[in-house]
């Protein structure tokens, strides 16, 4: 179903809208629906950072941390971030943490936070079989992100495995 619009009309800068214009011709897509894209960060993604003192960061930086460290520190890591930073992201953004929600958390850490590439299989009963993060950090970045996740997912009930591939992290439910 596609999500209803709205129309509105408001002033932006010249040198905004002329970065708006160059990144609509490089990416075929029309300034409307960039500047909707822009706006969907925002309200799904951006918004959120400053309350939880979240940063962008590239991914060859955070790599580069990653490798500075050790695999259990990467762990430890891992499971400290996921306990925390997605259930009160999640209670600020959706008002409840279930596994619906967390789902739905990491798909929007996939399109915005561009960490990893969420995939997701659908099973029978039409339920969630798989999430693949898949991403370029290596296997320091899968050694994180399988701790994150797993951190994440175990206080909601619900039976899972985490299998860490050097270049992916798949849960099964």
């Amino acid at each position: 179903m596609k999500e209803k619009t709205v129309t509105i009309s408001f002033r932006i800068s010249e040198t905004a809208f002329k970065a708006l214009q160059e990144d609509s011709k490089r990416h075929n897509v029309s300034i409307n629906t960039l500047a909707n894209q822009l706006f969907v960060t925002y309200a799904e993604y951006d918004r959120f950072l400053s309350k939880f003192h979240m940063i962008k960061l590239s991914a060859s930086t955070f790599k580069r941390i990653l490798n500075a460290a050790s695999e259990s520190e990467i762990a430890e890591a891992g499971q400290m971030a996921g306990t925390s930073v997605p259930v009160s992201f999640i209670l600020a953004q959706k008002g409840d943490f279930t596994f619906e929600n967390a789902v739905e958390y990491l798909r929007t850490m996939g399109t915005h936070a561009n960490l990893f590439d969420f995939t997701e299989s659908i099973g029978s009963g039409n339920s969630i079989s798989n999430l693949t993060l898949t991403h370029d950090l290596g296997l320091r970045g899968s050694v994180f992100l399988a701790n994150y996740v797993e951190s994440m997912f175990r206080p909601l009930g619900k039976e899972f495995k985490i299998v860490k591939y050097p270049d992916a992290v798949t849960i099964r439910f």
